[in-house]
């Protein structure tokens, strides 16, 4: 089986003090001399090819700490991954663990393509497995060595083996857990469970053996017709990704978090409002509101929200065509906001319910439709609906 190791960068294929990216070629001389020859005399099928091909324009290395990606970036990924895919069985992706959840989530959105109607049209059939570490995996020397009690080894092998497993989805590999790619969140800075999927449960769990649940895995293409496999559907994607591209810059989506913030009901003013009103002038086109609970936002007005000054902000930000996402910064759960009068306004100003999906997910998974709306020939109403159905495995149900 041959399985395509692709550096982006991140703290897994970093060196020195302050840690900086090494570049890809250092990365995969090293994994060559020390990684290599354990993973294939556990897997003697296995053929490793550690790509050096993938180059961020921005960054002297080619390697990007995932700090700096953009979403443009996201689609040099999926491009890549594209351009390669006959010549591999699987693809394991190391990356900046700052963001890695924002392009786990955007990976399946522009790897996969789905009709106006929901239904996909050309489908992943490869696995793609994210991960990283929290710390390098070598260290500068003559020659370089293998750092000790690390968890970049460790990840790097079972993102391989995950691999393996012909998985047709986008997933992420850390500390021996298995996710849904459009599920997951940064929850720690430092330890090593840094990741989690707090509203799906995990793929799989590697303990003393690799235990995959193959119910929770997506099913992949049921049909040639539909899959990746086949070049041309590969190439309607690569049309479609190219066309994102180009757009993706201008599709600006937005988080805005709810905080307690100053407003006056009387004058019919406030803080949030103003915000929103600054944010809009930039050119935004979605806004994804990280409410508090289950997705309640402050209107302005706790006894009349439609006299507040924020539900006039986002009713105005709705009408000059920003598409406005009502979700949740709480980690785990769903955003149910009609349960309160605190958010049960947030309908009526054309707020699209979130479900359980993730912020990080409604963020990538709205920017791609919006970046793939003239290339599609969708309308507004077209959008609104897509990002309401369950495409890649990213919310549970509709609201």
């Amino acid at each position: 089986m041959k399985i395509c190791v692709i550096n982006s960068g991140g703290t897994i294929a970093c060196v020195g003090a302050p840690l900086a990216p090494m570049s890809a070629e250092d990365f995969a001389a090293n994994s060559r001399r020390l990684i290599e020859p354990v993973l294939t005399a556990m897997y003697p099928e296995l053929e490793l090819s550690w790509d050096t091909g993938l180059a961020f324009p921005n960054a002297a290395t080619g390697t990007l700490d995932s700090t700096n990606l953009q979403p443009r970036d996201w689609c040099r990924i999926a491009d890549y991954i594209l351009e390669q895919y006959d010549r591999f069985d699987g693809f394991v992706l190391l990356h900046g663990t700052d963001s890695m959840d924002y392009t786990a989530a955007a990976l399946p959105f522009l790897l996969n393509r789905v009709g106006c109607g929901g239904a996909g049209e050309a489908l992943l059939s490869k696995p793609v497995i994210v991960t990283g570490s929290q710390v390098p995996m070598y260290a500068r020397g003559e020659p370089d060595v293998l750092r000790f009690n690390t968890d970049a080894f460790q990840n790097l092998c079972g993102a391989v083996a995950c691999a393996r497993l012909g998985l047709p989805e986008v997933c992420v590999y850390f500390d021996a857990r298995l996710f849904r790619g459009s599920r997951v969140l940064k929850v720690d800075a430092s330890d090593f469970r840094a990741f989690d999927s707090p509203n799906y449960p995990p793929l799989g769990d590697y303990g003393i053996a690799l235990d995959v649940d193959c119910a929770r895995v997506l099913p992949g293409p049921a049909d040639r017709s539909v899959s990746l496999a086949d070049p041309a559907v590969r190439q309607r994607v690569r049309d479609r990704l190219a066309a994102i591209t180009y757009g993706i810059d201008a599709c600006t989506v937005m988080p805005l978090s709810a905080f307690p913030a100053a407003f006056d009901a009387a004058a019919g003013s406030a803080q949030m409002a103003r915000l929103i009103d600054a944010c809009v002038a930039t050119g935004l086109k979605g806004l994804v509101l990280l409410g508090y609970g289950e997705g309640n936002f402050p209107s302005g007005n706790p006894d009349a929200p439609a006299e507040g000054a924020v539900y006039r902000a986002l009713q105005a930000a709705s009408e000059a065509g920003v598409i406005v996402v009502d979700s949740t910064q709480v980690i785990a759960g769903r955003q149910a906001s009609s349960a309160y009068a605190a958010g049960a306004w947030l309908p009526q100003v054309g707020a699209i319910p979130s479900g359980d999906m993730t912020p990080v997910a409604a963020l990538a998974k709205l920017m791609v439709l919006l970046a793939a709306a003239e290339h599609e020939g969708w309308a507004r109403k077209d959008v609104e609906r897509l990002f309401a159905c369950n495409l890649v495995g990213e919310v549970s149900e509709a609201d």
